[in-house]
């Protein structure tokens, strides 16, 4: 670290929101059966989308590369190449998603609610360190 580095903290005097709104607010989104619901749906949607789409344009420019680096003949690559043809399980993750979302949004609320009673301890923490280093930085 050069000698003119400094470490910046945050305000930790300035008040609070208001018991945390901003996360108590994620809590009661992410386990909103609605959003859930709408979540799901909608990854659901881009997942069919990302399983359809051509791979060809993105494996092309590899494939030229590698060839050429390892000095081998280019395989031609299937311009109708998708991530459904080539593994055709692939659109089991649909369905997955759509089943699991919800549970781990769930999982998310409760670690968003976790992390906000953390937070007045890590303040705490942050200021007890913040008094400890002033102290021991030389006074000029």
């Amino acid at each position: 670290m050069r000698a003119d580095t400094a470490i910046v903290l945050p305000d930790f005097d300035a008040a609070a929101p208001d018991s945390e709104t901003p996360l108590e607010s994620l809590s009661q989104r992410l386990s909103d059966p609605r959003t859930q619901s709408e979540m799901a749906a909608t990854v659901a949607v881009l997942s069919e989308i990302l399983l359809d789409m051509p791979l060809a344009p993105l494996i092309e420019p590899l494939a030229k590369a590698t060839a050429d680096a390892a000095d081998v003949p280019r395989r031609p690559v299937d311009p109708d190449l998708t991530l459904r043809r080539m593994s055709p399980r692939a659109g089991d993750v649909t369905a997955r998603v759509a089943r699991e979302l919800p549970r781990a949004m769930d999982r998310m609320a409760d670690a968003s609610d976790g992390i906000a009673a953390l937070l007045p301890v890590l303040r705490d923490v942050v200021r007890t360190l913040e008094d400890r280093v002033e102290s021991a930085l030389p006074r000029d």
